[in-house]
């Protein structure tokens, strides 16, 4: 019972962290909130309450997961059977992966506070199969310590050790907390298994890890089994000291379980080192804990060592007392005992038989493998002027193939501006054109920007051709890499871009124009080897309810471009009826519609 009351232990620890960890709206939030509250009894049963008012809107897997942490809600209160009815709801709902891990892994708890031994040992088996398709290593670590802790419930310490190896084996990349469980898990195997040297620098190693890291009550731990190692010994002195850290050590957590455990184990060091009294004292704290089969195995420890001091000092009757007390217990230990034993040799036998099948089938196997061998070296000759015959189709096909290939890839080259290599204006003008009839199915706006960059064939007098395709590409990259994924951007003419702007309104369009101008203003032209401004002018036009195609947007934008150009350059012109009336304006548009 000690054993499953840490395994409780480590099940909850598993349970915080288990399942959906980051935080996220809505009901998964409240889930979250009420898994890290489970601990708390006023605020998990507020949350749960809460909940319940509204799991009717819940989806599958969050209904599922609710269910598993009520049922955790009831497991630690000691419902055990309350708890098992919330998690056989919670399996009929074929939850994923995850969550039927946790639900298993809560089901074999009960079983072993029942002393159901093979139904816990056949839930095991289940959830063995399922651990090994989880791609999540840290999940799988979890789990791994958790298989580990129901096989030491049942005192299987082989296994034990299997799943604590196994852990280690996945390497320095899982948590920390699970680390240092793997090296508990691995020295409480080995003391118990009798391999006491690799048991003390076992829990000298989990000691070390576990305080390094903050694990300060799994460091209690590897603590006491240092003293127990000891104590295996016959060292008492030794025992004794280790005894005295890990009591200290535990009594901040308050953890009644351990520190009583911590008294059985002093009274008989104690009783060792003949500190008579000493050992008295704890004994008797131990023997005053009520019945309960979490206590028993302590009182065993006390009652022998009440037994061992009175008889020395010829009190006989008391001596013979606590001696009937002792054999009682040691009895209903023993049963206990014996009845995870058969269970778990139980289902070792049911795992032989099940791989003698498996043995079986594979040999079945080799048999027809062999034969279709045999048959395949029959039409091995047949094969080969097959596959004369396939290598020259596949040469065929890979001349076709690159055929394609090279004809897609001059297709492509057609397709965008060869010195930006932004879009070229007929492809652009294509993909906005469904882009824009698209947005207008669903009467979104849509916008175009139009800008020329200022005095550029200045530049290019000046400062040569070369200077002015530095200009072109720079401009095209820092407009590329601003603009948005659904935008199309493309080089219209020598200096003239354009870019196509779905679901946006002319508020937010001019916006853009205006972080895209300063973007080409805030060019450094000194990497070019000249020192100079560039500036460009923009024109902004948004759809209207009477554009049946992209042609008035161009149209309106160009118009509105000219008009920064007429204003001084260097500005964004939003398309205003009043700009097309102007006649200077409306001639100096290259776009007008004819």
């Amino acid at each position: 019972m000690q054993t499953f009351k840490l395994l409780l232990l480590a099940l909850l620890t598993f349970i915080v962290t288990s399942v959906a960890a980051a935080k996220v709206e809505g009901f998964d939030g409240l889930l979250d909130d009420l898994e890290n509250f489970i601990l708390d009894a006023d605020k998990s049963n507020s949350l749960i309450e809460n909940l319940v008012k509204s799991q009717h809107e819940f989806n599958l897997e969050q209904h599922a997961r609710f269910l598993v942490l009520q049922g955790t809600r009831e497991l630690i209160n000691g419902k055990y059977q309350s708890s098992i009815v919330f998690l056989n709801e919670a399996e009929k709902l074929q939850p994923s992966t995850l969550i039927k891990t946790s639900i298993f892994l809560h089901k074999a708890t009960i079983f072993v506070a029942y002393h159901e031994y093979q139904q816990a040992l056949d839930i095991i088996s289940l959830n063995s199969s399922l651990v090994e398709k989880l791609k999540d290593v840290e999940l799988k670590a979890k789990t791994y310590i958790r298989l580990a802790g129901l096989y030491s419930a049942i005192q299987a310490f082989d296994e034990v050790k299997q799943y604590a190896l196994k852990v280690v084996k996945l390497g320095s990349g899982i948590s920390l907390k699970n680390q240092c469980h793997a090296k508990l898990y691995l020295a409480v195997s080995e003391l118990k298994l009798g391999i006491l040297d690799n048991a003390s620098r076992g829990f000298e190693a989990s000691s070390q890890f576990c305080r390094l890291n903050g694990f300060l009550l799994i460091d209690a731990m590897s603590i006491k089994g240092l003293g127990m190692v000891e104590l295996e010994k016959g060292n008492y002195s030794n025992a004794n000291l280790f005894f005295i850290d890990a009591l200290l050590s535990y009594q901040p957590f308050q953890y009644m379980l351990e520190i009583n455990h911590i008294y059985a184990l002093l009274s008989e060091s104690y009783l060792g080192l003949k500190k008579i009294e000493k050992a008295k004292e704890y004994a008797e704290i131990v023997i005053e804990l009520p019945d309960e089969p979490s206590n028993l195995e302590f009182k065993k420890r006390a009652t022998k060592v009440l037994a061992e001091i009175y008889n020395k000092r010829g009190d006989f009757e008391l001596a013979y007392q606590y001696m009937e007390k002792y054999q009682g217990i040691s009895t209903a230990l023993l049963d206990d005992t014996k009845a995870k034993a058969n269970a778990y040799q139980m289902a070792k036998f049911e795992n032989g038989e099940k791989n003698r099948e498996i043995n079986l089938l594979n040999k079945d196997r080799e048999l027809y493998t062999a034969k279709a061998a045999l048959t395949e070296s029959k039409r091995r000759n047949e094969r080969m002027m097959n596959t004369l015959i396939f290598g020259g189709l596949v040469v065929l096909a890979i001349f076709a193939l690159v055929m394609t290939v090279q004809k897609r890839k001059y297709k492509q080259l057609a397709q965008y501006d060869a010195l930006t290599g932004i879009f070229n204006r007929g492809t652009a003008q294509n993909i906005a054109e469904y882009s824009f009839i698209k947005t207008a199915s669903k009467r979104e706006m849509f916008s175009v920007i139009m800008f020329d960059l200022d005095h550029f064939k200045r530049i290019n007098d000046n400062y040569g051709h070369g200077t002015g395709d530095w200009i072109l590409k720079k401009v095209a990259e820092v407009i590329n890499k601003a603009s948005r994924s659904d935008d199309v951007f493309a080089r219209f003419g020598s200096e003239e871009f354009a870019l196509f702007l779905p679901n946006t309104d002319e508020a937010k369009a001019k916006i853009m124009a205006e972080e895209y101008r300063g973007l080409i203003q805030s060019i450094e032209t000194r990497f070019s080897g000249h020192n100079f401004a560039i500036t460009a002018s923009f024109g902004v036009s948004t759809s209207s309810e009477d554009d049946l195609s992209l042609d008035p947007l161009l149209h309106r934008a160009d118009i509105a471009m000219y008009h920064s150009k007429e204003q001084g350059r260097n500005c964004v012109t939003l398309y205003k009826p009043e700009i097309e009336q102007s006649r200077s304006g409306y001639q100096k548009s290259k776009m007008a519609l004819r």
